[in-house]
């Protein structure tokens, strides 16, 4: 896809071209769009027809092997299921999880060396460990809190969940006080299960916001419907303020002054860990709406997802 869906520490605010506006030797699907990271682009929720996904909801219903998935796991299965992080098929084995440890990066199914500096990976505990080697498994069902199967990982792999290196390697060091690590990786499991993973239905929060959450594969759908030459996205994690709108417009300018005739902006606010005292998502998603709906008022020829 090119955009990078970011899920750990906030950054500052960034403009990157994305799509069209490509440099030389950089590989193009012939509607103009960057390819995929690996080559293409990862599904992995099982499909309404045919029946895969009912029969997908009775196969983890009937798996003897449960893990549960916490918040941060199950917003990995967002970012696994809809191909975000492609060319990753499901949590990491031990092989990409070193992979990304070591070279900030994992080998595509093309070929490539893909970037990939956060380990996506999947904990579980001592006793889950031996119940599963000693019965043979080869999947797992993982269930969300109210134990409700949520997706299915196949041919597994279990491996030593080295945290300290993980936490030294991901972040440069190992100071307290990292929110990501402090949920999500000192508590966590001494070992780490990875697999091809199989989602049962989309991913959804709820919470009002899920409109906004378009997978790579729809956006792809979207530039290509607002026939984009180039496509530049702008990722925040505050209000946009007068300093972001000129980010913003002059980027478009520039695009326009080097002959592109449609340049889309797609504004990507950061929606996972963020300083604590930073606008709630909630309300930063009502104020793009309003500074994006006088935006269009006055200046039709912009467009925005």
């Amino acid at each position: 896809m090119g955009i990078a869906v970011s899920r750990g520490s906030p950054g500052n605010s960034a403009v990157t071209a994305v799509a069209a506006a490509v440099p030389r030797g950089v590989r193009c699907r012939a509607g103009g769009l960057i390819e995929p990271d690996g080559g293409n682009l990862v599904d992995l929720v099982a499909p309404e027809e045919g029946g895969r996904r009912a029969a997908l909801r009775r196969e983890a219903a009937a798996l003897p092997h449960r893990v549960r998935l916490g918040r941060v796991d199950t917003e990995w299965v967002h970012v696994l299921s809809e191909g975000w992080a492609s060319p990753l098929r499901g949590f990491m084995r031990e092989t990409e999880f070193l992979q990304a440890l070591h070279f900030n990066a994992v080998h595509g199914h093309d070929g490539s060396m893909v970037n990939m500096s956060v380990p996506i990976v999947l904990a579980v505990d001592d006793a889950q460990r031996r119940a599963i080697l000693a019965s043979g498994a080869t999947s797992v069902a993982l269930i969300d809190d109210h134990d409700r199967p949520v997706a299915v990982l196949n041919d597994i792999e279990i491996y030593k969940h080295n945290k300290e290196e993980r936490i030294a390697r991901t972040w440069g060091t190992t100071a307290p006080g990292l929110p990501y690590v402090e949920e999500a990786i000192t508590n966590a499991g001494d070992w780490l299960i990875g697999g091809d993973l199989e989602v049962i239905e989309p991913i959804k929060y709820n919470d009002g916001l899920d409109q906004y959450r378009l997978s790579p594969a729809q956006l792809r759908e979207e530039f290509a419907r607002r026939n984009a030459d180039a496509v530049f996205a702008f990722q925040l994690r505050n209000p946009v303020h007068d300093g972001h709108a000129l980010l913003m417009t002059d980027t478009r300018r520039r695009f326009l002054d080097m002959g592109y005739k449609n340049p889309v902006l797609l504004l990507h606010p950061l929606g996972g860990f963020t300083k604590a005292d930073d606008v709630p998502l909630s309300v930063r998603m009502k104020q793009h709406e309003k500074v994006f709906s006088y935006k269009q008022s006055y200046h039709p020829s912009v467009s925005f997802l």
